[in-house]
């Protein structure tokens, strides 16, 4: 009969110590460094990230697809909002003051070092509704720093991070933020709230505008607002949108599309909601 011990090695001797387990207990989830499409700029003066360029995350856990899972969050639109908070390393910083941008960054960041960096997805067509599957690389998104405007807009900054933007024929002075995470909670719930009366309009574009909108000549009051964006010519809030857009940051993810069904092409976009992290659920 051969030796046990000469087949599989010798037995260590009594002098020789066992090796140590690592504590499991020592285990930190890894972080990163997320860099912020408005650099910082856009927050006020004693925000955590004023002038900040970069903003420190931990990677997804268990616990944090347990969030994207909830269906008393999913209803009420807030799974999105407190994985955000969970990922966030510094305890002062909130995602509802997070602007719409960074958090579009962040939210890239932490799918693409959970699952990969390339997302696939089902996509209708929207000419003729045909399914298909579309791949799309996060690592490969357009940013939009904001903060700068072109000359066929008449903008002026002021001291408190807002723009106010003059109207070319009315000549009335809009003074505009930039929209929050607060404000895309307060958007979700107001169109809530608006499909669920009969025969009311859907405010895709004047709903927007009640949020980002801060003052008209001065006037803060909500029903001097409310009766100037409801009056106010199409021309002029075209301008007033393009405005803002340029001014705001930004990070989306697009790819061209084609399909094999109708041959319809158009740039498709990544929508940042729950399901993009759950693509296939």
């Amino acid at each position: 009969m051969r030796n046990n011990e000469e087949r599989f090695g010798a037995r260590p001797s009594a002098e020789t110590p066992a090796p140590q387990m690592a504590n499991p207990m020592d285990f930190v989830t890894p972080k990163e460094f997320v860099e912020l499409p408005s650099k910082g700029k856009m927050y006020p003066q004693g925000h955590p990230l004023h002038n900040q360029e970069t903003i420190e995350i931990r990677y997804m856990t268990a616990k944090d697809e347990d969030i994207l899972t909830s269906r008393s969050l999913l209803k009420k639109g807030l799974a999105i909002e407190r994985l955000i908070d969970n990922l966030i390393v510094d305890r002062n910083i909130r995602a509802e003051d997070l602007l719409i941008g960074d958090r579009n960054a962040i939210l890239i960041a932490a799918r693409a070092s959970a699952y990969g960096h390339i997302y696939q997805t089902r996509i209708n067509c929207p000419a003729c509704g045909e399914g298909t599957k579309l791949n799309f690389n996060l690592l490969k998104p357009t940013i939009r720093h904001g903060g700068e405007w072109g000359e066929e807009f008449d903008i002026q900054q002021k001291d408190n991070g807002n723009y106010v933007v003059t109207l070319p024929l009315s000549k009335l002075l809009m003074e505009v933020k930039m929209l929050t995470g607060r404000d895309e909670v307060g958007m979700i719930k107001a169109a809530q709230k608006k499909s669920k009366r009969e025969n009311e309009i859907e405010e895709t574009l004047t709903g927007q505008m009640r949020f980002f909108i801060v003052s008209v000549n001065g006037y803060t009051d909500r029903k001097t607002i409310d009766y100037v964006i409801d009056n106010v010519t199409a021309k002029e809030t075209r301008i007033l949108r393009g405005a803002y857009k340029e001014l705001s940051p930004d990070l989306r993810v697009y790819r061209d599309f084609e399909c094999k069904s109708c041959s319809h092409e158009q740039e498709m976009e990544v929508p940042f909601n729950a399901d993009f992290f759950w693509p296939d659920r």
